[in-house]
């Protein structure tokens, strides 16, 4: 039972205090009952007498006794105050993101239709030598979806891994989300060096740092835009790997498969750049026979992607399928507040004993 914010261990105590009326009830018709003559040579002498501060103050001794009680009472019904404490535990997934860096991933293909407009008015020249146009690129926009989905994650230790003709492990695992997002803004095409794409060996650095996870899921996320050309260890050996160690991989594939992109030329004369469209070349596609492979062999998925869009779908379709297990146990601490109230009684049936004995005495 609680009452105005504290808990009471004992509240059938409190019937007691139905007692308190009756006592006061039996208090009046006792003093009514009691009856004293005093005799007096005049009337009118005993009437300009004045009562004394005894006289007027004679019941504040049975109020202190009835206070105590009433102390005693609240005391035996033992209030607690309830402090709310909740304990959890998680069943969470370690997620390695493999990241591909090389040089194609600077293609404009997966612009929206605001950003096109937007790089359009602005100096190719200028755009290119600053190297703003990253953001715009297959890279930029899967950084900035990366790292929504960072920060949609609460209870997994996520790591960064990047990979072009060599692999690097750029975060190991880890919940320091903040840190890992400055790592991830700061990523480029010289985080990874050689040329080419090497899938094989960036799914290999990222099982690498799974391997000894005692999660009870593992997850790689690898997305590329390129076809295996540079690994020393195959893409699908890799995968046997990943299946033999019990790590799911999803896959996701980046850009357009033909059409026209937005490109810079220079003038051969001037050496000024300017904006520019060429055709995408049919062996700049990614293999989607190895990339399916790899996911199918290990229990993930392969997603194509080929604007910003679809990418954000992908990452938040992973996103909810790699659910985190969070297990709530709410329990109420309880700490004793009924001594003040026991307290308080001792003192008032003290207080009571001193004035009956003293100044409220009585004399048969």
């Amino acid at each position: 039972m609680d009452i105005l914010g504290y808990h009471l261990q004992n509240p059938e105590a409190l019937f007691l205090l139905a007692l308190v009326p009756v006592l006061i009830a039996e208090y009046v018709y006792r003093m009514k009952k009691r009856k004293s003559t005093v005799k007096f040579p005049a009337l009118a002498i005993a009437k300009r007498a004045k009562p004394s501060a005894r006289v007027k103050f004679r019941h504040i001794v049975p109020l202190l006794r009835l206070l105590a009680l009433c102390c005693f009472v609240v005391a035996l019904a033992r209030p607690q105050s309830a402090t709310e404490v909740e304990y959890t535990s998680t069943d969470g997934v370690d997620i390695m993101l493999a990241l591909d860096v090389s040089g194609s991933m600077s293609t404009l293909d997966m612009l929206t239709k605001g950003d096109r407009i937007k790089l359009g008015v602005m100096n190719a020249d200028k755009v290119y030598r600053s190297g703003e146009f990253w953001k715009f690129s297959r890279l930029g926009y899967a950084k900035g979806v990366i790292a929504d989905f960072i920060q949609k994650r609460e209870s997994d230790r996520i790591g960064l891994s990047v990979f072009a003709g060599r692999s690097f492990t750029q975060c190991p695992l880890t919940l320091d989300y903040g840190s890992l997002l400055e790592i991830l803004t700061a990523v480029d095409d010289s985080s990874a060096t050689g040329n080419g794409t090497a899938i094989g060996d960036g799914l290999m650095n990222s099982l690498a740092r799974l391997e000894k996870s005692e999660a009870k899921s593992r997850v790689v996320v690898l997305l590329t835009d390129g076809r295996d050309n540079a690994s020393l260890v195959p893409p699908m050996q890799a995968a046997e790997v990943a299946k033999t160690l019990g790590v799911k991989v999803y896959t996701v594939g980046v850009g357009k498969k033909n059409g026209e992109v937005l490109a810079f030329q220079q003038n051969p004369w001037t050496g000024e750049i300017s904006w520019g469209e060429r055709e995408i070349l049919p062996e700049e596609g990614i293999d989607e026979n190895i990339l399916r492979g790899i996911s199918e062999k290990t229990g993930g998925r392969f997603y194509r992607a080929e604007n910003k869009e679809q990418l954000e779908n992908i990452y938040e379709e992973i996103n909810n399928l790699e659910k985190t297990e969070i297990h709530t146990i709410a329990y109420a601490r309880y700490a004793e507040k009924f001594y003040p109230w026991l307290l308080a009684g001792a003192l008032l049936i003290l207080a009571e004993l001193l004035l009956a004995n003293t100044k409220f005495v009585r004399i048969p």
